[in-house]
């Protein structure tokens, strides 16, 4: 399996898109980091909500990967 493969897994998507959502995220009016795991978190609850468990888990799998963006900028 390769690591993209591993990333469509776990995420739904490639990491380099997640790489590019915080990095917009990081715009003036976008809310930066914290705003962008709370959207992602409310499209889990969303498709939670439709019963699409898997989904729901590569949506927090996201929020996850964020927020350890998040932990890695307080490190520097």
């Amino acid at each position: 399996m390769t690591d993209v493969d591993k990333q469509m897994l776990l995420y739904g998507c490639e990491s380099a898109e997640l790489d590019e959502l915080i990095e917009g995220s990081q715009k003036p009016y976008m809310g930066g980091l914290p705003m962008l795991a709370m959207s992602i978190l409310s499209d889990a609850q969303e498709v939670l909500a439709c019963g699409m468990f898997d989904r729901n888990r590569q949506y927090i799998n996201r929020a996850k990967y964020v927020i350890r963006q998040m932990e890695s900028n307080d490190d520097k």
